[in-house]
Parts: C-alpha cells; structure tokens; sequence
C-alpha cells in the first residue's frame, strides 16, 4: 500500500507504529533517566570530597578520580542511548 505525501513521494513507514519500538524507545528513555540521576549523584559526592580536602581532610584523590570517571561512562552511557534511539526513529535498526 502507498502512502503519498503532498509532494508526490512516498512516505517511509512511521517506526513509532510498531509497539516493540515504542517499547524499546521508552526503555532506553528510561536508562537515560537513571544515567542523570546517578551522574548527579557522582557529581555531588565528587564535589562534597573535593570540599572536605580544601577544608584539610583527605587525601581523597583516588575516591574524586573514580567518581570523574564514573561520571564519564555514565555521559557515554547516555549518549549511546540517544544514538540507539535516533536509529530506531531513522529505521535503521
């Protein structure tokens, strides 16, 4: 069946009418949620070590270098996520 749009073309399959992508969208929405709140989490035990060297307690280093860290693959975490969604939307997963 064709699904002409105003300009002649025919119009790709929308890939939100399929529920499992729906379904795996949200999913992965979800993830993206979790990911932020954790990564505010790290940030914040990141900073409260950071201020409890500076007022001469510590050292923490190895702790603040971890957490960074955590912080960072939580980031690409996210990231990946979006990039799975967008190939879905684009149909090309």
């Amino acid at each position: 069946m064709r699904d002409d749009n105003a300009h002649g073309g025919i119009l790709p399959p929308n890939p939100l009418d399929d529920p499992e992508n729906r379904r795996r969208i949200a999913s992965l929405e979800r993830e993206i949620e979790d990911f932020a709140r954790e990564q505010k989490e790290v940030e914040a035990q990141a900073h409260e070590l950071m201020a409890r060297e500076l007022a001469g307690e510590g050292p923490f280093a190895q702790e603040i270098h971890r957490l960074k860290q955590r912080k960072m693959v939580l980031i690409t975490q996210a990231q990946a996520n979006r990039a799975r969604i967008n190939q879905i939307l684009w149909g090309t997963r």
